[in-house]
């Protein structure tokens, strides 16, 4: 009986732990941070020294990514490639009217700031 009683015990702890190991990768990617911590243990959060400068979010992304091409200040871009010409900022929907208007600069090709009124 004691042993009946360890064994429904043990499976219970183990369901209980099995149900708490959830993976936010997947919910947490492409979401605003500012430190790693904001991300999931697999994510680093990608964000520019010029977004830190100017104080924007960065965003959730896989270990290993720099920056987003044509989607962050200070990332490489395509001037003549409009899915990586700085036309949108990475950042989802409601904070992406906070960043500010990009360009890709043709001598540096990284994404700059627009001039005020210049845009893309």
């Amino acid at each position: 009986m004691l042993l009946r009683i360890w064994i429904v015990a043990a499976l219970t702890v183990g369901g209980l732990s099995a149900g708490c190991a959830v993976d936010l990768e997947n919910d947490l990617e492409g979401e605003p941070c500012v430190v790693e911590d904001d991300c999931w243990r697999t994510q680093e959060c990608s964000r520019t020294p010029e977004e830190a400068q100017l104080n924007l979010f960065g965003t959730c992304r896989p270990e290993g990514t720099v920056c987003i091409p044509g989607a962050q200040l200070g990332c490489a871009c395509n001037p003549v490639d409009p899915s990586i010409g700085c036309l949108s900022s990475a950042l989802p929907g409601e904070l992406n009217a906070s960043y500010p208007s990009m360009t890709c600069d043709p001598m540096l090709l990284r994404c700059v700031i627009a001039p005020p009124g210049g845009g893309t």
